[in-house]
């Protein structure tokens, strides 16, 4: 995973879950969090959200007919297409 999907999903977290980092200490106590379902809910919904719209930049910039499943890792040119 790219560290730029490493910290779009620290973000989330942070924002959401109230979770600083994904570094485990060891501690029970700071390792494990109870986490309402209302927040979980949240957080997933920003996932989804991120990933539609990753997905709808990607997908932008393929050429026509392309999958967009072998191209997900390319990047888009200067002109967007």
């Amino acid at each position: 995973m790219s560290d730029a999907h490493i910290e779009l999903l620290l973000a989330i977290a942070r924002e959401n879950l109230g979770i600083e980092t994904f570094e485990l200490t060891g501690k029970p106590s700071a390792d494990f969090r109870i986490v309402s379902v209302d927040d979980i809910y949240r957080a997933l919904e920003a996932a989804y959200d991120a990933g539609l719209v990753v997905g709808h930049s990607v997908t932008r910039c393929l050429p026509e007919g392309a999958d967009a499943t072998n191209h997900a890792a390319e990047k888009c040119d200067a002109g967007g297409r």
